[in-house]
């Protein structure tokens, strides 16, 4: 086998090849983010569905028995008793809803504003990291060569 030393020569980046790596690395970095928001917001939205499928399976047998005895009933209190506790039921079921709706709301809310600092975060550091290349390659190569 043939060893070549040869040297490969690097070239330098021009402006325009870092302001487009930064634009890259910026438009990567929010992909990213957005995916993991749709997928988050898809977690939730399944979470939420199981849920509200078991509150409908725990509520619906109650429905059954109460429906059996309103049948039954035979007086006018008794329906009466039956339709309140139907009506509480109901009322309660409306409130579990409401809460876990803004429970995942919250939740989507946080998640939104962890992505935009995540975001922002990153804008700023790309950015000043572009602004003081300069003298970042001037400290690596100070570094590097220790002259």
């Amino acid at each position: 086998m043939i060893e070549s030393n040869k040297r490969v020569v690097k070239r330098s980046r021009t402006k325009g090849e870092d302001k487009i790596c930064k634009i890259q690395i910026f438009k990567d970095t929010a992909n990213n983010v957005i995916s993991d928001a749709t997928e988050f917001d898809k977690a939730i939205l399944e979470s939420n569905e199981v849920y509200i499928n078991k509150l409908y399976e725990a509520d619906n047998a109650e429905y059954e028995i109460l429906k059996i005895n309103m049948e039954k009933a035979e007086s006018e209190e008794e329906r009466t008793a039956i339709r309140k506790r139907i009506s509480e039921m109901q009322k309660k079921r409306y409130a579990k809803d409401t809460e876990n709706k803004h429970f995942y709301e919250k939740q989507q809310e946080s998640h939104r504003n962890n992505s935009l600092k995540i975001l922002g975060s990153l804008a700023v550091v790309s950015g000043l990291v572009y602004r003081f290349r300069k003298p970042f390659a001037e400290a690596g190569k100070k570094l590097i060569s220790k002259r």
